[in-house]
């Protein structure tokens, strides 16, 4: 099955369990988006969230908005990407 790398960043806010809520930004979270099994917003914001989840120690978190780019990638696609780019926020 066709798929495409992407490399996600998002903005987050999280609250650790001291109490301190902090607003920052994570970059080059690896994303492989699989065409036909999801569709590429919910890839990228599951890829994001599964590596917070991953590494980092929370009591809450929120994710305020995320942004992928595809990674070139020249086995697979022969260079096409589908056209899909911005910025997804909730």
């Amino acid at each position: 099955m066709s798929h495409t790398n992407i490399e996600v960043s998002v903005d987050v806010e999280m609250m650790f369990a001291s109490g301190e809520v902090h607003s920052f930004r994570l970059s080059g979270i690896p994303c492989k988006w699989v065409w036909g099994e999801t569709s590429r917003e919910a890839a990228e914001y599951w890829a994001a969230l599964e590596h917070i989840s991953d590494n980092y120690k929370f009591d809450w978190i929120s994710i305020k908005s995320w942004v992928g780019s595809p990674v070139k990638d020249k086995e697979n696609n022969h260079g096409r990407v589908p056209r899909m780019s911005g910025r997804r926020c909730l």
